[in-house]
């Protein structure tokens, strides 16, 4: 029996990741997905998040996760899950980690470690309403803390591609244009 080794760098199978790059390359609309997910709220600050699905050229990948949200006591809830804005700031460290982890793959730098530190502040008094002042995020500091062997300049080069390729930390860095509607359940 023949055995086949497969060559991995980062938990990546290198032949793999290079035939995505190659399908995205050679037919951009296979890099455009369409997320799909629904929240559903339970009392006071509680709600239950799922992920349902990805949607690529017509084709559905079904997601079955969900993550529970809500506020510590201190702030109205009962401490039952993480808030939106640890959420958010836990989805923008993991998107720039796995986008770090994934360009360094890209140019063969292997990973000793990689651990992503983000923070942020927001004002009760913009979502209360009380003052004129912004509801969201004042500000986002990201740190990537990396084991490896490669030279300074190369870890930096990867983290100003990360600015650019991590579809969070775009998202979270420029304006997005947001639709909402109300509708009768």
């Amino acid at each position: 029996m023949e055995v086949q080794s497969q060559e991995v760098l980062n938990g990546w199978n290198l032949e793999a990741f290079r035939e995505t790059v190659a399908t995205v390359e050679s037919n951009p609309e296979a890099g455009r997905l369409t997320w799909r997910g629904r929240v559903s709220w339970d009392g006071h600050f509680g709600v239950d998040a799922r992920a349902e699905e990805i949607e690529q050229l017509g084709e559905v990948i079904p997601r079955r996760f969900s993550l529970r949200g809500d506020h510590p006591p201190e702030l109205l809830g009962d401490n039952t899950g993480p808030t939106a804005v640890e959420t958010l700031l836990a989805a923008l460290g993991s998107c720039v980690a796995g986008t770090y982890a994934a360009h360094a793959t890209a140019h063969g730098v292997h990973l000793d470690g990689l651990e992503v530190t983000v923070e942020s502040a927001i004002d009760l008094n913009g979502f209360l309403q009380l003052a004129p002042t912004p509801a969201g995020l004042d500000g986002v500091r990201v740190t990537m803390r990396v084991r490896s062997d490669a030279d300074d300049d190369t870890l930096e080069e990867i983290r100003r591609i990360v600015t650019h390729a991590s579809p969070v930390y775009d998202s979270v860095s420029r304006p997005v244009s947001v639709e909402s509607r109300v509708a009768r359940a």
